[in-house]
């Protein structure tokens, strides 16, 4: 037994950390797996957003900037009445910062050409429907959107979506999707044959320490 099936011997890992929602700023939180957004409303002051995942449960926050990862799916509910929510694109008129972005024009014709297309796919309707957005931003998709109120006066209902690229997930050697101890062997393979994939810490080489990054990314996930 060679030194590097040794040690993987002694400190191979049963699981690994789910993937979750981090919160980057005071109103800013990288939601990078696919959840289910539930929009109350504060007046006609703010979008307030609530969500569950594996980092826990997030409540009541108003007016969110949120980073999404192209190729998870996103829903959006409105949860009380009135308040129409609608998705758009960057050419929607916008001022302000994360946390208190304001929509600067009250012209519904303005509002309808930044919306997402098909305009009924992006717009999720106030309860007691249960219309809702499901959104699977692509790759393509990457770039900055806001968020606002169909009702042409409520201008601070508004907020930024940032759709990012997935991260490259490093500990899946084997390129199945998934990070599995499986992937310990096909780590094995790239070291033994000086692959791309060996080099775990990023230093451009293919060396035994690769082998601890690879401990380090399998416990961290994707």
């Amino acid at each position: 037994m060679n030194t590097i099936t040794r040690i993987a011997a002694t400190a191979l890992i049963t699981g690994t950390a789910a993937a979750d929602t981090t919160q980057k700023g005071p109103s800013i939180y990288a939601v990078d797996e696919g959840v289910a957004f539930s929009l109350n409303n504060d007046g006609a002051s703010s979008f307030v957003f609530s969500w569950t995942d594996d980092s826990g449960t997030f409540s009541e926050i108003n007016d969110p900037t949120l980073i999404l990862t192209a190729g998870q799916t996103y829903t959006f509910m409105r949860t009380t009445s009135f308040h129409p929510f609608v998705i758009c694109d960057d050419t929607l008129p916008i001022s302000g910062t994360d946390g208190s972005y304001s929509r600067t024009t009250a012209d519904g014709a303005v509002i309808d050409a930044a919306t997402l297309t098909p305009i009924a796919d992006f717009t999720a309707d106030p309860a007691p429907t249960t219309d809702f957005i499901e959104w699977t931003p692509q790759t393509n998709d990457v770039g900055t959107y806001y968020y606002t109120c169909r009702v042409t006066g409520h201008l601070d209902m508004t907020g930024r979506i940032d759709v990012v690229a997935p991260e490259p997930c490093l500990p899946d050697v084997n390129g199945d999707g998934a990070v599995t101890p499986t992937d310990f062997t096909a780590w094995i393979n790239a070291f033994n044959n000086n692959l791309p994939e060996c080099d775990q810490n990023g230093d451009g080489a293919c060396t035994p320490t690769d082998f601890t990054a690879w401990i380090a990314n399998f416990n961290a996930g994707c």
